[in-house]
């Protein structure tokens, strides 16, 4: 039978001190135990943690950076150009900036959508005023305030194919057709009036010369009696005739138009400055006295002939109906029909120094004036009694 070892090997006496444990080195990876027999010694525990295999893929893939925080969307340059074109009332740019700017934006994502709108809805606001200014400028130009009577009755803007026979005016540029005018009534100031309205006959468009002659001539001869005013020296005539494409479409209106120059303004109308002791020449009768025959006016002065003057007439009368005869025919009728009238009319009286005739011009023949005057004259001293009996 086998003995048991003993419970305590301790040797007997006092224990010694314990020396301080040593840091040992990580231990060399084990070789492999033989096969052949068990291990002999005991190995202690290593205190190192056991090395990782390597991963058979390789080394890890290296990982991205952290993503940075977006940045905020860019306000479009276009979307601010739009709003402050819109609010000057640029419009043209505005709607251009505007439509860039909606487009811009959306493609690249920025900011300035309500800007661009922005602009183009002050655009629309300019649109929206200027039509309602238009409108209430247009309806100025086409109308004119008048009283009961149809005088105009305060100033307004307008275009002088507008006003009446009569309507007075300020502020002619001289171009009948083009020219905006101030009507007005005829007791403020003023230097201009429409003096009549014409239509010139029917036919094919004769031509913008030719109408405009035309046009003058009418006016001229309708206008005849502003010859008597006592502005007459300073009455300027302008005729307004329609041009080609209103011809075509059927107008033939003229407008007479008279403007004062030199003189000022009046406050009255044109017919109430005429003056009553003037005569257009054809307007003379038998027994009118008058100063210094005047040759360059159709109106003459007449006078009392039993104040100083220095002529008289003593026939008036009519030469036939029929086309215009010419000058020197017209002078040689207008010749032997006072020759024919001289004795009859200063027969038991006293005869004049001077005799002298005025026969119808072509323009007063076209006019319908077939009228002769014929007249006495003193040659070296004024009258002072009448020639005729």
């Amino acid at each position: 039978m086998t003995t048991p070892p003993p419970t305590d090997d301790v040797p007997d006496g006092p224990a010694e001190p314990a020396e301080p444990a040593q840091p040992t080195k990580p231990a060399e990876p084990a070789e492999p135990a033989e096969e052949s027999g068990p291990a002999s010694d005991w190995a202690e525990p290593d205190a190192s943690p056991p090395a990782t295999a390597p991963s058979p893929a390789g080394p890890p893939a290296p990982q991205p950076p952290p993503a940075l925080p977006p940045r905020p969307a860019r306000t479009n340059r276009l979307a601010i150009a739009a709003l402050v074109t819109g609010l000057l009332g640029l419009l043209p740019l505005a709607a251009g900036f505007g439509i860039a700017a909606l487009v811009q934006a959306g493609r690249r994502g920025e900011k300035g959508k309500g800007l661009a709108i922005g602009g183009l809805a002050a655009s629309a606001v300019w649109v929206v005023a200027g039509v309602v200014a238009a409108t209430a400028v247009a309806g100025s130009l086409l109308t004119v305030e008048r009283d009961e009577s149809g005088h105009v009755s305060r100033s307004d803007r307008v275009l002088p194919g507008l006003l009446r026979v009569g309507d007075c005016f300020t502020g002619f540029n001289g171009d009948a057709r083009t020219s905006l005018v101030t009507a007005l009534p005829c007791t403020q100031p003023h230097e201009g009036e429409l003096a009549a309205k014409l239509r010139l006959p029917d036919g094919p468009y004769p031509g913008e010369k030719e109408v405009f002659e035309l046009a003058n001539q009418a006016c001229s001869q309708r206008l005849i009696d502003l010859e008597k005013s006592r502005y007459s020296e300073h009455l300027q005539p302008y005729a307004a005739a329609p041009g080609r494409t209103a011809w075509r479409s059927g107008d033939r209106e003229v407008l007479c138009l008279i403007q004062i120059e030199g003189a000022g303004k009046i406050t009255l109308p044109l017919a109430q400055t005429l003056d009553p002791n003037l005569k257009l020449w054809y307007e003379l009768v038998r027994g009118d006295c008058l100063g210094k025959w005047d040759g360059e006016a159709m109106a003459q002065r007449t006078l009392s002939c039993t104040e100083e003057h220095w002529s008289e007439v003593y026939a008036v009368f009519e030469l036939k109906d029929g086309p215009y005869p010419g000058t020197g025919k017209a002078d040689r009728r207008a010749e032997d029909g006072c020759d024919d009238r001289y004795d009859r009319a200063f027969r038991g009286g006293r005869t004049p120094d001077l005799v002298m005739r005025v026969p119808p011009a072509k323009e007063d023949w076209t006019a319908g004036v077939r009228t002769v005057v014929c007249l006495g004259e003193s040659e070296d001293r004024p009258l002072k009694k009448p020639l005729l009996p």
